[in-house]
């Protein structure tokens, strides 16, 4: 059997962009941080481009220009600068202004498109930079906090971006660089959720997803010169997550997530038929950046993965009619057999609400009287998904079963399905684990009294809210960057997240003893242990005075809780040096008292 080291050392590779008409680079991990790599989709011949001890927090290469551009922050703290790569030259940090976020946009005409709060900690302004002489330009200021880049056209005329006030109701526009105009899009939008633009080759139009006329996000197209709107691709039941368009405007590829699956499907623009082409392993395609076509032919590039397949970036060539991994990343001596796909499954909440969730059995065992964590996941606007996660994985394989729920809020489900937690209905999706709790015992998948509750960000909020109005369903607790107190998290976090997470939570100046009172603050008396927290202390997301406050107040009780506090991270942690002090921790606090 391997070890935890094993486990946590396994390498993975995502967000995928073309670096040229033979090249792909990506993220990976394999250095024990994310970096930048890059492989030839021909020979299999790879080569790091990026280096050092900090992560890489996003790509985008630029075929055309020939250029790879990244960010990285200093210790998680996601103050990203961005950095430009060229063959045959180190990285050069572009923006250089440590007290600054920016976001990567593209490059139009060999400018630097971006987003950036250095002339307002409060808001990102539009910008343009001459790469050659550093010399910026603000093309749009704004003062509504987020405004994200979301793609320069080929030509390099417009670039898109999103004014992201919350999850449905982050506004799609469209800028002129040189003119500095700017118009919304659609012409007639509504509020609703507006993602993925893609334009044309000539850049005469976009396609891009809203869930604007219905439950889904569907697929729709946009004339910039006759301003009409045009609807190409609508699912009943399921949102498009991801699109794609190739450089001669031929296919528009599209990723369905079917119930947390992902399915790839190329349509042929110019007939509207689906292309009936080979099919990926079922799994889930990273569809967080990284999803594109090749500057030449047709060449689709996606990062995918499974219970049972770390992260790999792989291709699917239209014009051979075949699909490959292009990465090979190490599972450091786990036996691939040992790996556990997920089943996926769904149960009855209180109020009648079908709920599912993802069980993971370990090897050997059947479905019944099984020591078992409930996973929850982040966002809380995020979906739970039936991926590789190397600390599950390995509980598993130590017989510790797991259910991953996607509760009420969570997104995959339609727009109804994601609001049904917000503001005064938070304490909802607690009810909702309780009533899974009561599935699994029910059904004689768990054992009453050996059942712990894991979860980070939004889902270490639940995991703390669990431990705190539900203490007696619980033997152990496992907190990973969460808020204790709504009203202190919204007060600390960064000043230009609050609006988009006032959206979500409630308004501070108004609903405050609102966001108190379903926050696990409100209940920290009945939090009986044990718990352990753990958090970086430079999180500009949840702030590390929360875990700070909850530790201090339940030490000061009596209750046993265990406190991982890592000084060179953020929200999460991503350097193996940490991980491996900390999860080694983890799995040890949950196998004493799952009794096992």
């Amino acid at each position: 059997m391997a070890d935890l080291i094993q486990y946590l050392s396994a390498k993975s590779a995502r967000n995928p962009s073309w670096s040229s008409k033979d090249t792909v680079a990506y993220v990976s991990n394999q250095s024990g941080v994310p970096q930048i790599w890059e492989t030839n989709i021909h020979t299999g011949k790879t080569v790091r481009l990026s280096s050092g001890d900090e992560r890489t927090v996003s790509m985008i290469a630029d075929a055309k220009a020939k250029a790879v551009l990244f960010t990285m922050d200093l210790g998680g703290d996601e103050q990203e600068q961005i950095f430009l790569y060229k063959k045959g030259s180190p990285a050069v940090n572009l923006t250089k202004d440590n007290h600054a976020r920016n976001y990567i946009g593209g490059i139009s005409k060999n400018r630097l498109i971006y987003s950036s709060n250095a002339r307002d900690p409060m808001s990102f302004d539009i910008m343009a930079m001459d790469m050659k002489t550093g010399k910026t330009e603000i093309i749009i200021e704004n003062h509504d906090h987020y405004n994200m880049p979301a793609g320069v056209s080929p030509d390099g005329r417009y670039f898109a971006y999103h004014k992201l006030k919350g999850l449905s109701d982050d506004c799609l526009y469209v800028a002129d660089i040189d003119a500095k105009t700017t118009e919304l899009v659609p012409a007639n939008a509504i509020t609703a959720a507006y993602g993925n633009p893609c334009f044309k080759s000539d850049g005469s139009g976009l396609y891009y997803t809203s869930d604007f006329d219905g439950e889904f996000a569907s697929v729709y197209f946009y004339d910039l010169t006759t301003k009409a709107n045009r609807l190409i691709y609508k699912d009943k039941h399921w949102d498009v997550d991801k699109l794609a368009l190739s450089s001669d405007d031929k296919y528009l590829a599209m990723v369905i997530n079917e119930d947390g699956y992902s399915k790839i499907k190329i349509l042929n623009t110019a007939d509207g038929s689906f292309v009936n082409a080979p099919n990926p392993p079922q799994g889930f395609v990273f569809t967080y950046g990284g999803f594109g076509f090749s500057p030449k032919g047709h060449i689709l590039a996606f990062a995918l993965s499974s219970g049972k397949r770390v992260m790999d970036v792989w291709i699917l060539d239209l014009d051979s009619d075949k699909i490959e991994k292009i990465t090979h990343s190490s599972l450091e001596g786990i036996d691939p057999d040992d790996l556990i796909e997920p089943i996926l499954d769904h149960y009855t909440s209180f109020d009648g609400l079908k709920i599912p969730y993802w069980l993971f059995v370990p090897k050997g065992k059947k479905a019944k009287d099984l020591a078992l964590m409930i996973e929850i996941h982040g966002g809380p606007e995020g979906q739970e998904y039936p991926v590789f996660e190397p600390v599950m994985q390995y509980l598993l394989s130590r017989g510790i079963a797991i259910a991953a729920p996607n509760v009420r809020g969570s997104t995959g489900y339609g727009k109804t399905y994601s609001h049904l937690d917000d503001k005064e209905k938070r304490l909802d999706s607690v009810k909702d684990i309780e009533w899974l709790i009561k599935h699994l015992v029910s059904k004689g998948i768990a054992k009453q009294n050996s059942i712990a509750v894991s979860g980070t960000s939004y889902g270490g909020f639940m995991t703390l809210s669990c431990a705190a109005r539900l203490p007696h369903l619980f033997c152990a607790a496992v907190d990973n960057v969460g808020m204790f107190n709504l009203a202190t998290f919204l007060e600390n976090t960064s000043g230009y997240r609050r609006a988009h997470r006032e959206s979500e939570y409630g308004v501070l100046a108004t609903q405050r003893e609102m966001l108190e009172s379903v926050s696990p603050a409100a209940k920290v008396d009945d939090i009986t242990g044990p718990l352990m927290i753990i958090h970086g202390a430079n999180d500009p997301r949840v702030p590390v005075s929360e875990a700070e406050a909850v530790v201090a107040y339940l030490r000061g009780k009596g209750v046993e809780v265990k406190y991982l506090r890592y000084e060179d991270e953020g929200h999460g942690l991503s350097k193996l040096k940490n991980r491996l002090d900390c999860y080694p921790q983890v799995c040890e606090f949950l196998l004493k008292y799952m009794d096992l």
